[in-house]
């Protein structure tokens, strides 16, 4: 019996482009479906930490401004009155927004040059000195509680706690260290809206001032003003981070005070006790840039 070895096809076994390209189409497929499991998870916490009662929610954070404790200590000689200033004009506001039985927004004033505001767990928001320095109007200050009120109405916060953990309970079942998040953890709470949460705030701080001042007017001047400005500090979240680009949401603002007359309804200036911030020349009954 005789034996002949098979003429073997050279191609068996080897890809056919090139085994960079291959390698590279693999790594792209296994980032995207990380990618849709990482969404898939932080989208499902989200909706299930809006479901957390919010008394719980208060409850568990009670007078704490969780991650910001030293940010908002008072100032002794301002800081009471300030803050006294900002709760009367929050609470009005609040009055106006139908907030859910049980619900209410405590204002923090915090001695701090940056300019920012924003809200965290269990109904607290933050202002600091240095948005407030920048203030060209009460409306305009009206225009950020009520902001950072829609968030709170809407639980934002503790949705983007929630979208947060159920991604660290993902590295931690892939085997990485979940602990390493935690110093995250706040930034999530201030800069886990989505850019649909923050239109959603702005259209409901919009609707605020319709209700408590009878128009919109003075509502787009402090972001211009800070649009202008040089990046904020990054220890803090910035309030113009993750938001809608400053032109759409400036243009959305002055469209929403289309109409307004400032001769007939002038802008009312900031009543800031005496020692509080101070604040630049004021541009009430004026419309046009600060």
């Amino acid at each position: 019996m005789s034996y002949e070895n098979p003429d073997v096809p050279h191609a068996v076994n080897v890809a056919r482009g090139s085994p960079v390209a291959e390698f590279l189409r693999l790594v792209a497929a296994l980032l995207a479906v990380l990618l849709l499991c990482g969404a898939v998870l932080y989208l499902g916490g989200e909706h299930l930490a809006r479901h957390v009662p919010f008394a719980l929610e208060q409850r568990w954070v009670g007078d704490r401004v969780l991650g910001f404790e030293a940010l908002v200590q008072r100032d002794a000689d301002a800081g009471p009155e300030v803050e006294g200033y900002l709760q009367r004009l929050s609470d009005g506001l609040s009055a106006t927004m139908r907030l859910p039985a049980g619900m209410h927004v405590r204002v923090h004033y915090a001695d701090a040059g940056v300019p920012n505001a924003f809200a965290t767990l269990g109904g607290h928001v933050v202002v600091t000195r240095g948005l407030l320095e920048r203030m060209p109007s009460e409306n305009a200050l009206a225009m950020v509680l009520a902001h950072e009120i829609g968030h709170v109405r809407a639980r934002d916060p503790i949705a983007a706690l929630g979208g947060g953990a159920s991604l660290a309970l993902l590295l931690a079942a892939a085997g990485d260290d979940a602990g390493r998040l935690a110093p995250q953890v706040a930034t999530l709470i201030q800069r886990g809206h989505s850019r649909v949460a923050e239109r959603r705030a702005d259209e409901a701080a919009l609707e605020a001032l319709e209700r408590f001042y009878g128009h919109a007017g003075g509502a787009a001047e402090v972001f211009r003003r800070l649009a202008r400005e040089s990046p904020f500090d990054s220890r803090l979240p910035s309030m113009l981070a993750t938001h809608p680009s400053d032109d759409e949401r400036i243009a959305r603002l002055e469209a929403a005070a289309e109409g307004w007359d400032a001769t007939r309804q002038p802008l009312r200036p900031l009543a800031l006790p005496s020692g509080g911030p101070r604040r630049p020349p004021s541009t009430a009954g004026r419309r046009g840039d600060p």
